[in-house]
């Protein structure tokens, strides 16, 4: 390192930003030897240089901080003196950020408020509607410093800018409250709906004015990368929004479905599975592939089918479901003509289970019905009447996943306090064919389709312990959260602790687990 120190000042940043990605590799594998190299690149942060190139370091830093919890306090230490002078918004704003999330559990958390609001007073307003935010926090988690914190706060309601003077109201409000579940709604976690499609749902909402209260559960959810972008120290403008923003996969899928007329009052769409699951082998005649689509109470289940038979044109085309549990059949919607290599689409409409709501592992045989009809090759005439005919598909499988939405919990211990104990419950098992927690834990996290939390998915090297956070969204509308906790001897032992806002969610997670 001492060596590398005595030409940094002779290379240009382009070389400059090469050796600080070899030092975040070096962080990686060696993180017993984060103080050396955390001192370096502080040393490197304070030095002149470019955007890129300070963008680098700073990504460098609050990657070693996620890593490893021992270089915590060094780090926002050094961000918090690199934030005094620092001349990039952009870079100020996710430190502010990062301040706001991880300083609160430091612990001297008060000796990070001063630079934090000296950023309100000396700093423009992007900036300083950051350090409003990262304020709140340490009130929403911190007791005694609740009172400093609501003076600050009430400092900031007197701003020139209206986006610091609307934060300020906004969260003194809501700490002035002293709940714990607003101030980890509100405050800590925020909503995970997806701002474009809140957007249009506020829009048609007041194109068709109904007596109903505006339904936030009608919203589509946040997908994960976007709810783990540190938009929320940066204000929202008109300046810097677009016109129009693109309609995200299931917005259009919701477009697509509305449609149709026997999906007519199914309700908002839930979720779409993230890939569609092939039932044909790709060289066959038939190309058939599910897009799996959850609602409250029902599934619709898409099929895109291709025809590469160029002698034959497929009419009717319907698959015809037959499931393992209570799951019932209501309709389906027939793809009317499949020409050659020309793909089309059918839906078989289902029920989900009444009877026993915690049966939603199922699996369904899956049997293609459809009229063929000969043709003419290079007309694509057909010539004849047809006749009826079968096509035996793979399985389909529906699991608990395909009922829960990932989402992402900033604070899981937060939203773990916010969704209370009332439908809490535990059970323990043995995953005797597992020998790894990492093997588990990514497991876990797949059969579940959970958002792990708090980088829970990374397990340390050498422990024989590990918990894993996860947090999801049930279909619905309600919140579930796990905690896992592991323990490695010969076999791999979970134990499972569960909670939602309902009870129903919890009885279906615990009884796909077991």
């Amino acid at each position: 390192m001492k060596q590398i120190s005595s030409f940094m000042s002779e290379i240009s940043d382009e070389f400059k930003v090469v050796v600080v990605q070899a030092i975040s590799a070096l962080c990686q594998k060696y993180p017993r030897k984060h103080a050396v190299l955390m001192n370096f690149l502080f040393t490197m942060l304070r030095e002149e240089g470019g955007f890129e190139y300070k963008r680098a370091i700073v990504d460098c830093i609050i990657s070693i901080i996620e890593e490893n919890t021992e270089s915590k306090e060094t780090g926002l230490s050094h961000l918090c003196e690199f934030i005094e002078d620092c001349e990039f918004t952009v870079l100020a704003t996710p430190i502010l950020h990062l301040l706001g999330q991880e300083g609160p559990k430091t612990n001297n958390p008060s000796k990070y408020i001063r630079f934090i609001y000296n950023r309100v007073v000396l700093e423009h307003e992007e900036v300083r509607a950051g350090a409003v935010s990262a304020l709140a926090k340490f009130g929403a988690q911190n007791e005694e410093m609740l009172p400093s914190i609501l003076v600050l706060l009430k400092r900031c309601v007197m701003d020139d800018d209206n986006e610091v003077r609307d934060r300020a109201t906004f969260y003194l409000n809501v700490l002035e409250q002293k709940q714990k579940a607003l101030n980890a709604g509100y405050i800590l976690n925020g909503l995970t709906v997806s701002i474009p499609g809140l957007e249009r749902a506020l829009q048609q909402y007041t194109l068709e004015p109904s007596e109903k209260p505006f339904d936030l559960k009608s919203v589509p959810l946040a997908t994960t990368p976007m709810a783990e972008q540190r938009t929320e120290s940066t204000p929202i403008t008109a300046t810097n929004q677009p016109e129009k923003v693109a309609a995200t996969r299931q917005e259009i899928f919701q477009e697509q479905l509305a449609a149709v007329p026997e999906f007519q009052g199914l309700g908002p769409l839930f979720k779409s599975s993230p890939e569609p699951v092939a039932l044909t082998e790709s060289e066959t005649e038939y190309v058939i592939r599910c897009t799996k689509h959850t609602f409250t109470d029902h599934m619709v289940f898409q099929f895109d089918c291709t025809n590469t038979l160029n002698d034959q044109t497929l009419e009717n085309v319907t698959v015809q479901m037959e499931p393992t549990e209570a799951y019932e059949v209501l309709c389906y919607v027939p793809a009317r003509s499949l020409p050659y290599n020309q793909p089309g689409t059918c839906y078989t409409l289902v029920a989900l289970p009444k009877e026993d709501p915690r049966a939603v592992a199922c699996t369904f045989s899956c049997m293609m019905k459809f009229t063929v009809k000969d043709c003419d090759p290079t007309t694509g005439e057909t010539d004849d009447e047809g006749y009826e005919d079968e096509y035996v598909l793979e399985d389909l499988e529906v699991t608990v996943a395909d009922h829960i939405q990932k989402v992402m919990k900033l604070n899981f211990e937060a939203a773990w306090d916010e969704v209370g104990d009332e439908f809490e419950k535990e059970e323990t098992f043995t995953l005797s064919t597992i020998k790894t927690l990492e093997e588990a834990v990514g497991n876990i996290v797949k059969f579940l389709g959970m958002h792990p939390c708090e980088r829970s998915d990374k397990v340390p090297d050498n422990k024989n312990t590990h918990t894993l956070l996860l947090a999801g969204v049930f279909r619905g509308g309600h919140d579930i959260l796990v905690r896992s906790r592991l323990l490695l001897l010969d076999t791999v032992t979970m134990q499972v602790t569960a909670r939602s806002s309902e009870e129903l969610p919890v009885d279906i997670l615990l009884a796909s687990v077991g």
